[in-house]
């Protein structure tokens, strides 16, 4: 069964809306920057990440895009996705939505060029480290080399890059020149 099918039969955390198609943005970079879960003014509506249904960059988008610009790319070149394919309005589920929908977030990554996972705050941190962290700002901008599926990755978790989370640009700057600099590795 394809991606889009099983998002869209998924009922495994109720009938909420979805994000089905794109389920990814493709880019060129070598890393995937993986969100929490879709906003539901966000790109279920443009089909566009970071983009709102008039076609204007989103606060994230555009913070997003201000740390990708430092290292020489922008909001519309990365590969992007959500760990969780619906909207989640309640963080308190965003654990166990996270769990659900791993599977599909594991054969996502397979079938994407990327070497290098970017992670926007606790729960695709959490979930892909297979680890209850207990403070996040103990394994931002650190490096974790992982397998999934038999694939290796290098993993770096950055602060969620809204405009109302104060360490979401500032406290990023450092952790994508290090980003930049696994990018050079990979050459």
């Amino acid at each position: 069964m394809e991606i889009k099918s099983k998002i869209e039969s998924c009922s495994l955390c109720g009938v909420l809306p979805k994000l089905v198609e794109p389920s990814i943005q493709l880019g060129t970079t070598p890393f995937v920057v993986i969100g929490e879960s879709p906003a539901k003014d966000g790109w279920i509506q443009s089909k566009r990440a970071f983009y709102n249904s008039s076609g204007k960059l989103q606060g994230t988008g555009r913070v997003l895009n201000n740390l990708l610009k430092n290292i020489g790319y922008s909001i519309n070149d990365i590969y992007f996705t959500e760990c969780c394919k619906c909207v989640i309005e309640n963080r308190k589920n965003l654990g166990f939505c996270t769990q659900n929908c791993l599977p599909i977030l594991y054969e996502q990554l397979e079938d994407i060029p990327c070497k290098i996972i970017v992670t926007m705050g606790l729960f695709p941190t959490q979930a892909l480290l297979g680890t209850k962290i207990n403070k996040f700002a103990d394994v931002v901008g650190k490096t974790f080399e992982i397998e999934i599926n038999s694939l290796a990755y290098t993993l770096i978790p950055i602060y969620h890059p809204s405009p109302l989370n104060p360490r979401g640009y500032k406290d990023n700057i450092e952790i994508f020149e290090k980003i930049k600099n696994l990018i050079a590795g990979l050459k």
